[in-house]
């Protein structure tokens, strides 16, 4: 207990524990021994030793009476309410014993959905990295760097990142992470004893309050609105049902305010009936406080002189709270108002240009807007179709002739190369950079989105320096993993990297790309894969005027789609065409797209004399593109990693014909291989041997079962991955930017 004279300082404290002033202390899982894996998290002999104090010190008193009491300031002195979150069998075998020794009360709040699920995700990622081979792991989230896992520290360190990284995860993609962890264990997976609808009812029938931690412990912030009613309301539905007793009283799940819940989830916890909630900010509570907003802090293992100083400590600070009802400023000061930046932008193809605007096609009217340019830079010719395309868009969108200098050769000599920069690129920037800058003052952005990252990164970053915006760059893999030069800006990427607030990674390989090759911090990054549109790429009929254009009839059509350059592999996919339709004559193979590979193609095929069984169909039309979809019975395209370093992000065009219903062939290599699920939605081949692509062909167009299955399973993963989904993580990505200093 305190000395004397840490005694007579706790009293000369108290005043900060005046009448009306309540602190709410919250707690987690408490064994009687910590996991190595989590050396930190507070055990039975240390709570024990917090309870003797507080019931020597303190007022300990249920959650439910102090907020009766809290509006009349009528609470006793040292006042203070136990929390218990999410729900473990260490409450019911050791915490709940050590309470009623003392006589004092608690409130459990209980995520419900592992009451007769699976395990806290958390707790599954304990198991997983104990269970993980020393070497050789192949981790989520650009966590490569952890592949060494021969000490326990190692491990430890990686429980410690996967858990803070997977909190702000969509549920898909930490369900995904957490599947990817458990595939790869070597022995059994130690999961705690499951906290079931018993051990809940046991505590309720001890006496204890019985609390709502939502459904499934997402973040609110990033659900949908429907999404967060269902997770508030149906935990009280459930716990009701359990317990058949009113439970009235709502921890935030991680809990900051702004961060973690926002205004309308305030309402939402109003609406479906709570009397009271606690969030996880430091302060105490006092008469004015908002009940639905109650103030919480953790109290860290440490000697009766160290927690007396935190509680005195925290009764004098005011809790934060988001607010509710105000001004408009205080409402809309952090809405997200976002410049993107891109050279490649739609009406001109290219994947990149497809993301970028499903994007602002999903984002909230008046939250982006777009910058780009009205002249290809390839070839010096105004872009076709920009200005119908442009009135047609239901954001705003801003062209000017050129963000970037024109793709040139190489300057013959010093002379020509000083002639460029002076005369062309640095008159070029110091335009842009007015355009931009009268944009940003003008519609008052607070966020630049960089979709180059080699020649659009210098653009943002002044805007960041004039204006104090949140500067995102969009990275899709190749710009890190290709070497890129470039007279002012490639050999900048890594500076340019670390001046975001954060960058955007579309795949977890894209993550390790900037992890490993530009030594990013993986908290620095945001994984968001790319999303289908999928009100556009739906199954349907086979067009019938496609199948009378291309004589298909009673043909099996294989087809690809993408621009005809090396790390598509069309080249490849062509070779293995070649084994099969020398076999078979019902299998025809449509390529569509154009590059630079068009004419070995068409030489390839003459030679081979395959012109009845290959067709190259050059390019076609956005809406052209679902129905060429539509028409085929697989998608292929044998990616591969090229020497240079250049290889494919993520490939959207998988999930794409994924979204119409068809199974798709991709390469292992880059980013494709989580955008294509091997065995799942598709098969993964060697993009390098026409033998393994061709077996992979055969195996899936000969197995009608087999197609049904990978085609149902593509759809349901499309449908999951969609480019609403893409929006809202990108949405929330910026707003946690916006309202990093709120909590």
């Amino acid at each position: 207990m305190l000395s004397p004279f840490a005694r007579r300082l706790f009293s000369l404290a108290s005043p900060a524990f005046s009448d009306g002033r309540l602190t709410i202390l919250l707690f987690h899982k408490i064994p009687a021994l910590a996991d190595p894996l989590t050396p930190d998290e507070l055990n039975l002999t240390h709570f024990c030793e917090m309870l003797d104090f507080l019931s020597e010190h303190m007022h300990v008193m249920p959650l439910s009476e102090a907020v009766t009491q809290l509006p009349r300031g009528k609470l006793p002195k040292r006042s203070v309410a136990l929390t218990f979150d999410d729900g473990y069998v260490d409450w019911l075998d050791h915490v709940a014993p050590a309470l009623r020794e003392r006589q004092m009360t608690g409130t459990f709040f209980v995520t419900t959905e592992q009451l007769a699920g699976p395990s806290l995700w958390h707790e599954r990622i304990v198991a997983a990295v104990r269970a993980l081979p020393d070497q050789g792991v192949t981790l989520p989230y650009g966590f490569g760097g952890f592949n060494d896992l021969r000490t326990e520290n190692r491990r430890q360190a990686l429980v410690t990142e996967l858990q803070a990284r997977l909190k702000y995860a969509s549920v898909v993609d930490r369900m995904a992470a957490l599947a990817q962890l458990e595939a790869q264990a070597t022995v059994p997976l130690q999961l705690p004893p499951h906290f079931d609808a018993d051990a809940v009812r046991a505590l309720h029938s001890q006496g204890f309050e019985i609390g709502a931690h939502t459904v499934g412990h997402p973040i609110l912030s990033e659900c949908t609105a429907e999404q967060a009613m269902a997770e508030i309301g149906g935990c009280k539905e459930q716990l009701e049902a359990i317990i058949r007793a009113k439970v009235n009283l709502f921890a935030y799940p991680n809990g900051r305010p702004q961060k973690d819940y926002r205004e309308e989830h305030v309402k939402m916890v109003k609406a479906c009936g709570y009397q009271a909630a606690v969030a996880t900010s430091p302060g105490a509570a006092t008469a004015d406080a908002d009940l639905f907003q109650l103030p919480r802090f953790t109290p860290w293992r440490t000697s009766p002189e160290r927690l007396a100083y935190q509680l005195v400590r925290n009764a004098r600070v005011r809790g934060v709270t988001v607010p509710v009802s105000g001004s408009a400023k205080a409402e809309n000061s952090n809405d997200v108002r976002c410049l993107l930046i891109a050279s490649t932008f739609p009406p001109i193809h290219g994947g990149s240009a497809v993301v970028y605007e499903n994007l602002c096609r999903q984002m909230p009217e008046g939250s982006i807007r777009v910058l780009t340019a009205h002249t290809n830079y390839l070839t010096n010719k105004e872009i076709p179709g920009w200005r119908e395309h442009d009135a047609k868009a239901t954001y705003p969108i801003d062209r000017v002739p050129l963000l970037r200098p024109l793709m040139q050769p190489p300057p013959r000599n010093l002379a020509v190369s000083v002639y460029r920069l002076l005369v062309k690129d640095l008159p070029l920037y110091a335009s842009n950079l007015i355009t931009a800058a009268w944009l940003a003052k003008r519609h008052r952005i607070n966020v630049v989105c960089v979709g180059e990252l080699v020649t659009g990164s210098w653009l943002g970053i002044a805007l960041k320096k004039l204006f104090g915006c949140k500067l995102v760059i969009y990275v899709h893999g190749e710009e890190i993993t290709q070497a890129t030069g470039g007279r002012l800006h490639g050999n900048s990427r890594k500076k340019y990297l670390d001046a975001a607030d954060k960058v955007v990674a579309v795949s977890s390989f894209t993550c390790d790309a900037l992890t490993h090759k530009m030594q990013l911090q993986p908290e620095s990054i945001a994984l968001i894969q790319n999303g289908v549109d999928t009100g556009r790429f739906t199954p349907g009929p086979v067009p019938a005027d496609l199948v009378e254009k291309h004589r298909l009839h009673g043909k099996k059509v294989v087809l690809t789609v993408g621009r005809l350059v090396p790390r598509k592999g069309v080249d490849m996919a062509l070779q293995a065409m070649m084994r099969i339709v020398r076999q078979r004559q019902d299998i025809h193979y449509l390529v569509v797209g154009d590059g630079e590979l068009r004419e070995q193609l068409k030489h390839t095929i003459a030679t081979e004399k395959l012109g009845d069984s290959v067709t190259l169909v050059g390019q076609i039309s956005d809406a052209d593109l679902v129905r060429y979809l539509r028409l085929c019975d697989l998608f292929i395209m044998p990616n591969r990693t090229m020497p240079d370093g250049d290889t494919e992000g993520f490939g959207l065009v998988f999930r794409e014909a994924n979204a119409c219903g068809k199974p798709v062939i991709g390469g292992r290599a880059g980013g494709v291989v989580e955008a294509v699920l091997d065995r799942e939605t598709g098969y993964l081949v060697d993009g390098t041997d026409a033998e393994d692509i061709a077996r992979a062909v055969v195996t899936i167009l000969d197995d009608p079962a087999l197609r049904n299955r990978l085609s149902e399973n593509g759809l349901r993963v499309a449908l999951q991955n969609n480019t609403a989904m893409v929006a809202r993580q990108f949405l929330r990505t910026c707003e946690r930017l916006l309202n990093h200093n709120v909590v």
